[in-house]
């Protein structure tokens, strides 16, 4: 019999992690996949009403589904990733016995679904926003691959540095949804920067998902001012977040393992 790799079980472990996480989540539910493209499609419409009558059609040279989608999606999948940092170890505690699965597996995989998941909803929802007669159009294929795996490290570090919190300390674990409860309404996920008032802007671009929604939108119109957020700032903030998450589970993995 041919021995493995390490490679090549590490593979074997994230493809049965990740069978299992899919029959968890979703193999009760009939929708729970298309769930994840109608939450929000429904914020989505929510706020194409709100904004209706207030008059507006667009903002910035963007439809306005197409705004609404590059910011309310995003959000949904950093929330995603960030909420279910929570639950991963415990989800997956009688697996540690076998010395091929890792604690950072778990979270591993628990990101990797998100991420891709995710990645298929905002395509659908920009697709689907020019199948409607929109004008849609990706002007910059780079940027807007670079973003999204900009925030991808980001919505991945948080959710190590979340996960080892509220592994080690259960008790938090109740107050990450409020926590992040109110990053929806200071992110960018259904305003513009650039329809801000000047004395918020200081405060606001603190918060590198307002850089990452701006970023997306700005790939997709040639003439919207992304000119107030920085691509070096969201790299930045990213390492900062991704780093500070590695050293956190190198430092507790084997306490996570006990409590």
């Amino acid at each position: 019999m041919e021995k493995r790799s390490s490679f090549q079980i590490q593979l074997a472990v994230i493809n049965a992690l990740a069978r299992r996480e899919l029959k968890t989540r979703f193999g009760q539910y009939r929708l729970g996949i298309v769930w994840a493209l109608l939450e929000p499609l429904m914020q989505m419409l929510f706020f194409m009403v709100m904004f209706h009558f207030r008059g507006m059609s667009g903002v910035g040279g963007l439809a306005l589904p197409i705004f609404l989608a590059t910011g309310l999606a995003p959000f949904q999948y950093f929330n995603r990733v960030v909420n279910q940092a929570s639950g991963a170890v415990s989800a997956n505690r009688n697996l540690f016995i076998y010395r091929q699965v890792r604690v950072f597996d778990a979270f591993l995989v628990r990101f990797l679904l998100e991420a891709i998941i995710s990645f298929v909803v905002l395509i659908t929802l920009i697709a689907g926003t020019w199948w409607a007669g929109y004008d849609v159009a990706v002007y910059d294929s780079i940027l807007f691959l670079q973003v999204y795996l900009l925030l991808s490290f980001l919505s991945f570090g948080i959710s190590l540095i979340v996960g080892v919190i509220t592994t080690l300390y259960p008790e938090p674990a109740k107050f990450v949804p409020f926590l992040l409860r109110p990053l929806f309404f200071i992110s960018g996920t259904f305003f513009s920067i650039n329809e801000m008032p000047a004395v918020t802007h200081d405060f606001l671009l603190w918060n590198p998902l307002l850089h990452a929604f701006e970023l997306f939108r700005s790939t997709l119109s040639v003439g919207y001012d992304s000119s107030l957020v920085s691509l070096n700032y969201l790299r930045l903030f990213t390492l900062f977040a991704l780093t500070l998450g590695m050293l956190m589970y190198r430092a507790n993995w084997r306490k996570m393992l006990t409590v």
